[in-house]
């Protein structure tokens, strides 16, 4: 059990000192990807960044030809406009916007049918609704490219479309270019995004004061303002949307890259890096998160390996430890019990000696005090012992007692004690006796077997047996007294006439 316990405790430390020597190494993996997400965020920032001064330049350019050129002809296809659209795809389509009061309303139909044909009119942007009575209205004047999806945009109430109404308002009070939350971007319906200016120069002096009457815009997909380029690490994420944009588009679709989907253990054991902040300023408010789970992943070959090797060292060293210090408890302990046998029992026969026998007589004095019960004290004493160490010498004589020992062993019970007090006398404690007769039937089965011949290097040696009993506590209540009236009993044994003369073989 001792050594049971030993190993158990160094497992539990094992398991400990494994564990922390995990956590230092994880720290230190954990401390790279720290800084390899912060640069990988950097990275992220200045592309996104690079993109949407891109999508205002061409936006800038557009509206400066739009200026210029503004009552070109809405079928045809420009150079310049081809050239932005095959130079910069993300862009799927550029329009033009104009402002119409209410009381224009007719006369902007009728110049619409003369440069697109009948069929075009001012209609709102669903064209199942009807165009609704408001101050102003909106409509794209001309889409670009000219294609037939495109074309059917012509005329269409912009201010009825909810993404493109607050982006037009935004313009409209600051001034400045406004993005539109995601919406879905003719003609083909993909998620994507609208940035919208107006043409008309404010710096004139005649339009102080005025609400702008041109716009340009221009309709960018959404998935491509996300790098395709990039590789993520596992367990990272981007995420980028409309600072206005829940999380979750209605109408569009969540920008994201990665594939971040971890394990509960991993959400336990590891942290996760996150960050957000906006970017495009009050123009282009987009909000980037980048986020990082971080996982095994995270813990490279080498780490596994030093952290394996150092797990093998500290199981080996705690492993010898405990088993060195299970070694020398055993060696000590065992030192304890030679020691305690030593002093508490003889050393030619085996039984107990003089000291451990008062002990045990002591101890079984006092629990039949509180049992209420008896104990008998036999005194045995050997009869011509004496002539077989003279005859054979002391080597046959040792050999002898060894003999009487065994064979008084073999007589009592278990629980009795047997012990060696003198070099031929022998005591024994039986305790829970019921009667006298039990000690009674005890001794004369000991003097039946200790009187038996004995067969020593070809000698064969007859001794003899005297034994005085003595009860507790008719005969005493001390140990000495209860010693006296046994031995005074066993005197008056060997005084009997019965003798039995020695048989020397």
């Amino acid at each position: 059990m001792h050594a049971r316990l030993v190993y158990a405790g160094c497992l539990v430390l094992w398991l400990i000192l494994s564990a922390l020597a995990a956590l230092s190494i994880a720290s230190r993996s954990l401390l790279g990807a720290e800084q390899q997400f912060n640069s990988q965020l950097q990275q992220l920032t200045e592309q996104l960044k690079q993109r949407l001064l891109t999508n205002e330049t061409i936006l800038d350019s557009y509206a400066t030809f739009s200026s210029v050129d503004h009552r070109g002809d809405g079928r045809q296809n420009h150079p310049f406009v081809s050239q932005l659209l095959r130079r910069y795809p993300q862009i799927t389509s550029l329009a033009r916007v104009e402002r119409v009061p209410a009381g224009q309303a007719a006369t902007y139909s009728h110049a619409l049918q003369l440069d697109y044909g009948l069929a075009y009119r001012l209609r709102g942007f669903d064209e199942k609704r009807p165009l609704p009575k408001q101050e102003a209205y909106f409509p794209l004047t001309r889409a670009e490219p000219p294609s037939q999806a495109n074309l059917r945009l012509v005329g269409r109430d912009i201010w009825q479309q909810p993404q493109l109404r607050e982006a037009l308002q935004e313009n409209i009070n600051s001034g400045r270019t406004a993005l539109s939350r995601q919406l879905r971007l003719p003609p083909q319906g993909d998620p994507g995004y609208a940035l919208l200016r107006s043409v008309d120069d404010h710096q004139n002096d005649q339009l102080i004061g005025l609400l702008p009457q041109h716009f340009a815009m221009l309709f960018i997909r959404a998935d491509s303002l996300l790098p395709t380029d990039i590789a993520l690490p596992p367990g990272m994420e981007i995420n980028l949307r409309h600072r206005d944009d829940p999380l979750q588009p209605q109408s569009g679709i969540s920008l994201r890259l990665g594939d971040a989907h971890p394990g509960a253990l991993e959400k336990l054991l590891f942290p996760r890096l996150e960050t957000s902040q906006l970017l495009g300023g009050a123009s282009q408010p987009l909000r980037l998160t980048l986020s990082w789970q971080q996982g095994w992943a995270q813990i490279g070959w080498f780490e596994w390996a030093v952290w394996l090797s150092l797990s093998l060292l500290l199981g080996l060293g705690l492993g010898l430890a405990g088993f060195s210090f299970v070694r020398s408890s055993d060696n000590r302990r065992q030192r304890e019990q030679q020691l305690f046998h030593l002093a508490n029992h003889d050393r030619l026969t085996g039984l107990a000696n003089r000291n451990l026998f008062y002990d045990r007589l002591q101890h079984a004095i006092t629990r039949l005090d509180r049992s209420g019960k008896r104990l008998g004290l036999l005194f045995l004493d050997l009869d011509r012992f004496k002539p077989v160490n003279d005859t054979y010498g002391h080597v046959v004589g040792d050999r002898v007692l060894q003999l009487i020992a065994a064979r008084i062993r073999d007589v009592v019970r278990n629980e009795d004690t047997v012990a060696r007090i003198g070099g031929d006398e022998f005591v024994i404690l039986m305790e829970d006796i019921e009667s006298n007769r039990e000690a009674d039937k005890v001794a004369a089965r000991l003097k039946q077997a200790i009187q038996m011949p004995y067969q020593v290097d070809h000698h064969r040696v007859l001794v003899g047996v005297s034994i005085g009993i003595a009860y507790y506590p008719e005969d005493g209540l001390l140990i000495d007294e209860l010693l006296a009236v046994a031995d005074r009993k066993m005197y008056g044994n060997k005084q009997s006439p019965s003798r039995q003369s020695e048989n020397v073989g």
